[in-house]
């Protein structure tokens, strides 16, 4: 056949490197919408070579690419002449639900990450994992889900708590909680102050009514439950504000309180016999010591407009 020429298609990914895609449907479709060439099951790489008819038989074609890792994606137009080899490449991005992550060892991190082993941070991290052990093997007893099953996006996160958005179901958990009381005292709960929490707050967001918290009693130590409905520029959400202290008494989380303020916050302790995904060692084993820095509250926490 006469006026004939080859389209050699390749696919990249994200980074610019050749996007690893085992199961590819390409399909050559004309500004009408129909479809004159297709091919199902490629593989990618290599690139793939399609022979198509050449202007003036065809003209402004285009690809439909729909791959199984990635996003469907259409390629740029194009029109072939007779005898002509044309190469296209085509950028694919990531289907989210066809990738997850996998990390490298801490230790075998390269030194650009090294700001991230700052004691800061470290902290940060092992308060995270203190309140997902609890969080997530403890149920909000309103609703019976695991209390981390409410949390939607983590905003903040520090040596003491996290800060984030989260279903408002879980603010309608803690109201019903806080509004009977009474029921509920038998099972650890009693009250929370919001005084000190306002200034958790992003200061992106705008507490738009009153916050309410409470505390939970459990063997780890006290979860604080501070919860406030908020409005942003994307929209109404409902924040929450979690930490943990390790003390039960009114006089020892007062103590931990001064020790807040002087050193930004507690290390808490290895739970029994649950995996935190660390270990705690002694320093004369050859680690550094910990230097943590005492930075004040109104400077490590940004102030939010109170309604």
């Amino acid at each position: 056949m006469d006026n004939m020429g080859n389209l050699v298609l390749n696919l990249t990914n994200a980074e610019g490197n050749p996007a690893e895609e085992p199961n590819c449907r390409v399909e050559v479709v004309r500004l009408d919408q129909v479809t004159i060439a297709r091919a199902d099951h490629l593989q990618f790489p290599p690139q793939h070579r399609f022979t198509l008819p050449a202007f003036p038989q065809a003209q402004n074609l285009h690809c439909v690419i729909t791959p199984s890792r990635y996003r469907l994606v259409q390629s740029s137009f194009f029109t072939l002449t007779d005898g002509q080899e044309m190469k296209q490449t085509a950028s694919v991005m990531r289907d989210p639900g066809q990738w997850q992550p996998k990390f490298a060892g801490w230790n075998s991190l390269s030194g650009q990450f090294d700001p991230l082993s700052s004691p800061a941070l470290l902290l940060a991290k092992m308060a995270l994992l203190n309140l997902f052990a609890v969080l997530r093997t403890q149920p909000d007893p309103v609703s019976t889900e695991p209390w981390f099953n409410f949390v939607k996006q983590i905003l903040v996160l520090d040596q003491e708590r996290f800060v984030a958005i989260v279903s408002a179901d879980l603010f309608e958990s803690i109201d019903h909680i806080v509004n009977h009381l009474g029921d509920f005292r038998k099972q650890g709960f009693f009250p929370g102050d919001v005084s000190l929490h306002f200034d958790n707050i992003p200061s992106e967001f705008q507490i738009t009514a009153p916050m309410i918290s409470v505390k939970r009693a459990y063997e780890q130590g006290n979860v604080q439950f501070t919860l406030g409905k908020a409005t942003n520029q994307q929209g109404d959400c409902v924040l929450l504000d979690c930490d943990m202290d390790e003390n039960s008494n009114l006089f020892g989380h007062a103590a931990d309180f001064f020790t807040h303020l002087f050193t930004g916050g507690n290390i808490v302790h290895q739970q029994k016999g649950v995996d935190l995904g660390y270990e705690l060692r002694p320093r004369d084993e050859g680690l550094a010591p910990i230097a943590v820095a005492s930075p004040k509250r109104t400077s490590r926490l940004r102030s939010v407009k109170r309604a």
